[in-house]
């Protein structure tokens, strides 16, 4: 294989034509962070949604475990017999 085949074709420009193609570019480029940012966000805040409805679940479940467990229920509907 010669120089020929492996080298990187390459193109002069001039800068009056580059730098407003490169304006754009970064233009684009800026939009797309833009946009894969915000999705990120919105993925981020639905996931955090869902792991705190997943603790608020657990602790729920805690709470009525532990209170059926020790009678707690039984301690509330006589504390609440005996304000009525």
């Amino acid at each position: 294989m010669s120089d020929e085949e492996n080298s990187v074709p390459q193109v002069m420009v001039s800068p009056d034509d580059f730098n407003p193609l490169l304006a754009k570019l970064d233009a684009a480029e800026e939009k797309v962070d833009f946009t894969v940012g915000e999705y990120y966000q919105r993925l981020g805040q639905q996931s955090g949604r869902d792991v705190g409805i997943l603790y608020g679940i657990i602790l729920g479940l805690f709470i009525l475990i532990v209170s059926i467990k020790f009678g707690a229920i039984a301690m509330f509907q006589t504390l609440l017999a005996g304000l009525l």
